[in-house]
């Protein structure tokens, strides 16, 4: 069956000023492929330095400008840009600018990527995007190696 998502969607996690909606869920593309539409209110944190062991994974800017840090490097990405990371390659990402930024992102094999957005938004709810320990254990389980501490979850830095 073909799936259909409408452009006013309500969203399915929120992380504090991110909003993640699922349009190609993990469960219904038997694990291969994830897809999610972000939405980030302006001078909202996204994820710190992190990498994946096995993921892939997609950013195609639609609006806006994302702030992307890949293997030590800072990018700009705007409307159209799109980038790969491949597994192993240290990233970030952010929205530091004064505008939303909307853009879609997709992991794969997904990995049941839909839990770790729940969980994240589980523990912003509870305002323990700064727990370390509550943090390792979701990214532990969702293949997710943090490799400068927690901070650039819960706040902007730089």
């Amino acid at each position: 069956m073909a799936a259909l998502l409408r452009h006013d969607a309500k969203p399915d996690a929120v992380i504090g000023g991110m909003r993640v909606t699922y349009l190609a869920r993990s469960d219904a593309t038997a694990d291969a492929i994830g897809i999610y539409r972000v939405e980030m209110d302006p001078r909202t944190p996204g994820a710190g330095l992190h990498r994946h062991a096995r993921l892939t994974e997609t950013f195609a800017v639609e609006a806006g400008s994302l702030a992307l840090h890949l293997d030590g490097t800072d990018i700009d990405l705007g409307p159209g840009d799109f980038t790969l990371v491949q597994p192993g390659r240290p990233h970030a990402f952010a929205n530091r600018g004064d505008q939303p930024v909307r853009f879609t992102l997709s992991f794969t094999p997904a990995l049941a990527r839909e839990g770790f957005f729940e969980g994240l938004a589980n523990l912003a709810a509870a305002g323990r995007l700064s727990d370390a320990a509550a943090m390792e254990h979701l990214m532990l389980r969702y293949d997710q190696e943090p490799l400068a501490g927690f901070d650039g979850w819960s706040g902007l830095s730089g």
